[in-house]
């Protein structure tokens, strides 16, 4: 078996996005099988002497894995 795990990046047409990636690799011959999302936190910066200083941040992480075979 072959597995392939493909990047998903959030938007405002998530469905449409994941629906448009699970069609391209089935016309590949790979089989959708799951996918996974989730936060991850980036911290910020505390700049110089509080100048420039930036908060953490949040950003999302998305995954669909797919088999062959």
């Amino acid at each position: 078996m072959e597995y392939k795990v493909v990047p998903f990046n959030s938007s405002k047409n998530v469905s449409n996005q994941l629906q448009n990636i699970i069609d391209s690799e089935s016309n590949n011959g790979f089989r959708y099988i799951n996918h996974q999302y989730s936060d991850k936190l980036l911290p910020g910066s505390s700049g110089c002497f509080g100048i420039g200083a930036t908060p953490d941040r949040t950003t999302h992480v998305g995954l669909v894995v797919f088999e062959k075979s």
